[in-house]
C-alpha cells in the first residue's frame, strides 16, 4: 500500500512530464514530397501544413503528417488503391488541379456573362429598341466581330452571354427597380421637390400619365423621370389625382414636400372644381401651380386676324392637294428637281405641333413658284389664283416672317433646366421686341420681316405695314391675357444677389429672410463664388451657411415653367410602344431605364443573382 502511495505523490516528475507533452504538442510537422506515394498532398499554411487526400479530399490534422497515419488512411478508406505507385497519385493530383482551375474559370466567366447581359440590356433600353434585338442582332454581330478579330475560342466565351428577349426584359426590370430605389432615396434626402405632369394616349389609345420631378441632388438641382402609369378608363382630374396619389402613398412620398405643380391648361388639370391641381392643393395649399409657358405661348399665337386666318386656310388647302396624293407628290418632287429648287417637297401642317405652322409657311413661300407651275399643270386654277395674287403672297411672306420669330421664342423655352426666371426673361424680351417692331412699322420700316421687305412685288408697302401693325397689336393683347403674372424684376435677388437693384426686389420677403440676404450681400468671399458657378449650384452651395435666403431661392429655382420634359418623354413613349410593340407591358420600367440620368448599380444586381451562362 505504501508502495502505491509513494508512486502517486510525485509532483516534480508529473510536472516535468506534462511540460514535455505540451512542448511535443506544439511542434508542427512539415510535408515531404515523398508523401504523395501514400496519396497525400498538403493544404493550409507552410508553417503548419495539413495532409490532404488526393482521392477523397479529406483534410487531416497536422499531427497526422507521419507516414504511418497516412498509410493507415490509405489502406482503411482506399484499400483498392493501396498498391498504386507514386506516378498514379501524381496524375490524380494533376487532374484535380485542372478541374479546380476549370471550375473557378467557369464561375468567373459566368459572373462576367451576367454583368455583360445587364450592360447590353441597358443599351437596348436607352436606344428604345425591342428586346429581341439582343438575340437577333447584337449577339450574332459580337460573335462575328470577335471571331474574326480575336478567334473562335474567344467567340465561344461571348456566346455564353444570355441576350434572349426574356432575359433582357428581366434585366430591364431589375435596373428599373434599382433606379427607382435610388430616386426615392434622393427625394427623401432632398425634402422638397417640384412636379411636372401631363397625359397622352399611346398607339393602343390607352391613356398614359407621365410625371417628372425636380429636386436638389447633392450640390446641384436635378431633373428625373418619376413614373408613367396607365389610366384605365377616364382621364378626369379625379382619376389623374388618384393614380398619382397611389404612387406617392406606395413609395412614401408626401404631398407636403411638393412645392410646385406644372402642367398644361386642360380642364382635367387646372379645373377649379375637380381639376388635378385643385385636388393636389387640398393636400397641400402651399403648392404653386404653373400653366406651361410653351402651351400659353401657343395659345397666344393661335388667334389671327381674319384676313390672315383666311390666308392660312388657303395655304393648308394647297399643301393638302399636293401632299395628300402620292402621284402629285412624286410629280411635284420631279418638278422641283428640274427647276433646281433647294427643297423637293412641302411639309404637312400639324395643328398640335408647336413649330409646324412656321415651318409649313416658310417652305411654301420658298417653293411658291414651283407650286404655281405644278397647279398650272394640274389645271387647278382655284388654288393657283392665290399664288398669282401679289397681295396674297405678301400676306404669306409676313406670316412666314412672324411665325419664324414665334418659333424662335418657342425653341428658346424648350430644353432641360428651364425655370420661372429664364422663361420670364425670354417672354419679356419678346414683348419688348414686339413694341419695338410696332415703332419701326410706324416709320415705314419692314427690316425685321426680311421676306416682306425683299419680296414686295407690286404690293403697296403700306398694306403690309397696316397688316403687321394690326397683327402685332393682337399679339400684345393676347400676351397680356396669358402672361399677366410675369414679373421679371421680383426675382432679381436670385439672378444676382450682389447687383445694385437686388435689394429692392426682396420687399415681399419676410424680415428674417431679408436680414439673411443682407448678410449674404456683404460676404465678399461668397461673391467670388457666385461668378464661378451656375445659378442653381450657387444657391445650393450656401444652404448650410445662409439657410433662410438659400431655401427661399431654391424653392423658386425648383419650380418648373414648362412641360417640355413630359413632351420629350412622350416622344420616347412613341418610339418604345410602336405598331410592332403595341402590346408591350410595363412601359414604366422601359421608360425609367431609357430616360433616367442615374446609372443602375449593376455590380450590386449581379451579386444577388446566381451566375448562369447561356448554352
Amino acid at each position: 500500500m505504501d508502495k502505491f502511495l509513494k508512486r502517486a505523490v510525485q509532483p516534480p516528475d508529473s510536472l516535468t512530464t506534462s511540460a514535455s507533452d505540451t512542448a511535443k504538442a506544439q511542434k508542427k510537422r512539415k510535408y515531404s514530397e515523398d508523401y504523395i506515394q501514400y496519396g497525400f498532398t498538403w493544404c493550409g499554411s507552410e508553417e503548419a501544413p495539413n495532409p490532404h487526400c488526393v482521392l477523397c479530399g479529406e483534410q487531416l490534422a497536422n499531427q497526422a503528417m507521419v507516414p504511418s497515419k497516412l498509410i493507415r488512411h490509405l489502406k482503411t478508406k482506399h484499400s483498392t488503391y493501396s498498391g498504386k505507385d507514386k506516378d498514379f497519385f501524381q496524375r490524380i493530383l494533376s487532374q484535380n488541379k485542372k478541374q479546380k482551375h476549370f471550375m473557378k474559370s467557369t464561375f468567373t466567366v459566368s459572373e462576367k456573362a451576367v454583368e455583360a447581359s445587364y450592360h447590353v440590356a441597358k443599351l437596348i433600353a436607352r436606344q428604345k429598341k425591342p428586346h429581341t434585338i439582343g438575340e437577333e442582332l447584337i449577339k450574332p454581330a459580337c460573335l462575328e466581330v470577335v471571331g474574326l478579330m480575336l478567334g473562335q475560342k474567344e467567340a465561344e466565351e461571348v456566346r455564353k452571354v444570355s441576350l434572349s428577349a426574356e432575359t433582357i426584359k428581366r434585366r430591364i426590370g431589375d435596373m428599373s427597380e434599382d433606379l427607382l430605389e435610388t430616386l426615392l432615396n434622393k427625394l427623401k434626402t432632398s425634402g422638397k421637390f417640384s412636379l411636372q405632369i401631363d397625359e397622352t394616349t399611346d398607339i393602343k389609345k390607352q391613356a398614359q400619365l407621365l410625371a417628372v420631378v425636380r429636386f436638389v441632388d447633392g450640390n446641384a438641382i436635378a431633373e428625373e423621370y418619376l413614373f408613367c402609369k396607365e389610366l384605365p378608363e377616364r382621364t378626369t382630374g379625379q382619376d389623374i389625382f388618384r393614380v398619382t396619389n397611389e404612387f406617392f402613398t406606395a413609395h412614401g412620398i408626401h404631398w407636403s414636400d411638393c412645392i410646385n405643380l406644372c402642367t398644361d391648361g386642360a380642364s382635367a388639370m387646372l379645373g377649379k372644381g375637380k381639376g388635378f391641381a385643385t385636388l393636389a392643393k387640398q393636400q397641400n395649399p402651399a403648392i404653386q401651380v404653373t400653366h406651361c409657358c410653351i402651351h400659353r405661348e401657343a395659345l397666344m399665337t393661335k388667334v389671327l386676324p381674319e384676313e390672315l386666318s383666311e390666308t392660312m386656310k388657303h395655304c393648308i388647302d394647297i399643301v393638302n392637294f399636293i401632299k395628300g396624293r402620292a402621284l402629285n407628290s412624286r410629280i411635284f418632287s420631279s418638278l422641283c428637281e428640274e427647276m433646281g429648287s433647294e427643297h423637293q417637297s412641302l411639309l404637312y401642317y400639324t395643328h398640335v405641333r408647336w413649330l409646324s405652322r412656321g415651318k409649313v409657311l416658310a417652305r411654301l413661300f420658298e417653293l411658291r413658284h414651283e407650286v404655281s407651275q405644278f397647279l398650272l399643270s394640274q389645271n387647278n386654277h382655284d388654288l393657283r389664283k392665290h399664288l398669282e395674287d401679289d397681295y396674297w403672297v405678301a400676306k404669306l411672306a409676313y406670316m412666314a416672317d412672324i411665325c419664324e420669330h414665334l418659333n424662335e421664342l418657342n425653341i428658346k423655352m424648350q430644353g432641360r433646366e428651364e425655370n420661372i426666371l429664364s422663361c420670364s426673361d425670354k417672354l419679356t424680351g419678346f414683348k419688348l421686341k414686339v413694341a419695338l417692331w410696332k415703332t419701326e412699322l410706324g416709320r415705314g420700316s419692314l427690316e425685321m420681316f426680311p421676306r416682306s421687305n425683299n419680296d414686295m412685288g407690286d404690293v403697296d408697302r403700306q398694306f403690309v405695314v397696316d397688316l403687321a401693325q394690326k397683327h402685332l397689336s393682337l399679339l400684345q393683347q393676347k400676351y397680356d391675357c396669358y402672361f399677366f403674372t410675369i414679373n421679371t424684376q421680383q426675382y432679381d435677388w436670385i439672378r444676382n444677389p450682389f447687383s445694385s437693384n437686388a435689394e429692392f426686389s426682396t420687399e415681399e420677403l419676410s424680415l428674417p429672410i431679408r436680414e439673411s440676404f443682407l448678410e449674404l450681400r456683404t460676404d465678399r468671399t461668397i461673391g467670388l463664388k457666385f461668378s464661378e458657378m451656375s445659378l442653381g449650384e450657387f444657391w445650393v452651395s450656401i444652404r448650410e451657411e445662409y439657410k433662410l435666403i438659400s431655401k427661399a431661392a431654391i424653392e423658386i429655382l425648383l419650380q418648373f415653367s414648362t412641360t417640355y420634359l413630359c413632351e420629350q418623354s412622350f416622344s420616347s413613349l412613341v418610339l418604345i410602344k410602336n405598331d410592332k410593340r403595341s402590346c408591350l407591358r410595363d412601359i414604366d420600367r422601359e421608360l425609367r431605364v431609357a430616360l433616367s440620368k442615374f446609372e443602375p448599380n449593376i455590380q450590386r444586381l449581379c451579386s444577388s443573382k446566381q451566375a448562369q451562362i447561356s448554352h
